[in-house]
């Protein structure tokens, strides 16, 4: 194993790749009552069109596949496996995301025993028939229930209006309709592509020995003699930029209308470490123009422009871009308008060093404390080896940030004359 040592933030890791392609990484964390690991694959809702392994076709399959095989694999012959993990002191869960599925437990004992209990429940499929066609009524529900969470609704109906082509439009769990699609095959298919070891990643957080640990995933793994297999080749989403319409209005059972602003980023190539900083130099901006210690936030809080539900994000993945403002209002327009106007204003030109200084030492606290936290780590760890970096090198990454980089990126990526203007208006009575 490759043992790598943070010194600024005194951290150790220990990385290898074994035989059959997984990447496993173990943190020790001396002293820590709870473990926490996870194991994912870099399959989400965005991969809906590949080449299998041994094919030069494409093949295309429903959307929702990726959170649908999440559901399945827990689902066993002799039953569902929940009961067993807990009965072993351990919660598990798992989520799909638009890039990865990751399943994941925590636990103060049997540390060994639920390790290879959550590889082998990933590892060994059991799909019928049957059991497909029950989930899919299951997985309708869940649908159903998140169509009826008003900020979900506003955030994909703003993305459908951003994207042509993009599949990042597309709900994660899917619609009704394609989930109704998908067949056993499907599932195998998409089994036998993706969570292939040279896929995925197991992440191991907590007071462990990791030569222990190694050997441990090493034996289980070995014992399955697997061979690695080259990347898969994805579809590689090319999206125009123009937007496909520019207002969205749908009426929906809210208590008050609901506006979000969506931008449409420029996309641009840059490493996979210039891309996280130019994340993190987005989020420091939007913290800075709308933020609830800015006179700005403060403004609209006093006119009744805005309530507790104001939030705001951005994005910059390899194959898409965007940024959203939202918040619940009984005066849209005018509410448009200011954050339009304040965007224009601070575009490229936020000067305040001392503002910006204080931004930059709460973020690094922030993350700092955050290490103290396995679930964090293993978590975000996962997320950042997919994005090409390492969570533990974020303190350099942050560190590079310079109000000026910040203001290059802002000007570079957000777009202001590319915005979809999304409302959920009230119902009627």
């Amino acid at each position: 194993m490759r043992k790598t040592y943070y010194e600024q933030i005194d951290e150790t890791v220990f990385q290898t790749q074994l035989d059959n392609g997984l990447n496993l990484f173990i943190i020790p964390k001396v002293g820590f009552q709870k473990t926490f690991v996870t194991y994912t694959t870099q399959f989400g809702s965005l991969d809906s069109r590949f080449k299998p392994h041994g094919s030069d076709t494409f093949v295309t399959v429903p959307d929702g596949v990726a959170h649908f095989l999440e559901h399945k694999l827990f689902e066993k012959e002799d039953g569902d496996l929940f009961t067993d993990f807990a009965e072993h002191d351990a919660q598990v869960n798992a989520f799909t995301s638009f890039d990865r599925t990751s399943y994941l437990f925590s636990a103060t004992n049997y540390i060994e025993d639920n390790i290879i209990r959550l590889l082998k429940m990933v590892e060994s499929p059991y799909f019928t028939e049957a059991s497909v066609e029950k989930e899919k009524g299951i997985i309708a529900e869940e649908i159903k229930m998140y169509q009826e969470q008003p900020g979900y609704r506003l955030m994909f109906n703003t993305l459908r209006g951003m994207y042509q082509d993009h599949p990042v439009k597309v709900d994660i769990a899917g619609s009704v309709d394609s989930i109704y699609q998908i067949t056993k095959d499907d599932l195998y298919l998409c089994y036998e592509t993706f969570y292939h070891p040279s896929n995925m990643v197991l992440f191991i957080v907590g007071d462990v020995d990791p030569e222990h640990m190694y050997q441990l995933v090493k034996n289980h793994e070995d014992a399955r003699h697997i061979t690695a297999q080259p990347e898969i080749i994805r579809d590689p989403l090319h999206e125009p930029h123009t937007l496909v319409t520019e207002t969205i209005r749908e009426t929906m059972d809210v208590q008050a209308p609901r506006l979000m602003l969506g931008f449409k980023n420029k996309q641009r190539q840059v490493t996979a470490r210039q891309r996280v900083q130019e994340n993190m130099e987005m989020s420091f901006f939007f913290e800075l123009v709308f933020g609830e210690e800015t006179p700005f936030y403060q403004t609209l809080l006093n006119e009744n422009l805005i309530d507790t539900t104001f939030n705001y994000q951005s994005v910059i993945e390899p194959t898409y871009s965007f940024s959203v403002v939202a918040s619940t209002t009984h005066h849209p327009e005018q509410l448009k308008k200011q954050l339009l106007d304040e965007l224009h204003r601070k575009l490229g030109c936020i000067e305040d060093q001392e503002a910006f200084d204080l931004l930059k030492r709460q973020f690094m606290g922030e993350y700092i404390s955050s290490l103290n936290a396995p679930e964090y780590i293993a978590n975000q760890s996962t997320k950042f080896y997919f994005d090409g970096v390492s969570l533990f090198d974020l303190l350099t990454i942050i560190d590079d940030i310079t109000l000026a980089s910040m203001n290059d990126t802002v000007q570079q990526r957000l777009d202001l004359t590319s915005v979809v203007d999304s409302r959920l208006e009230m119902k009627q009575s």
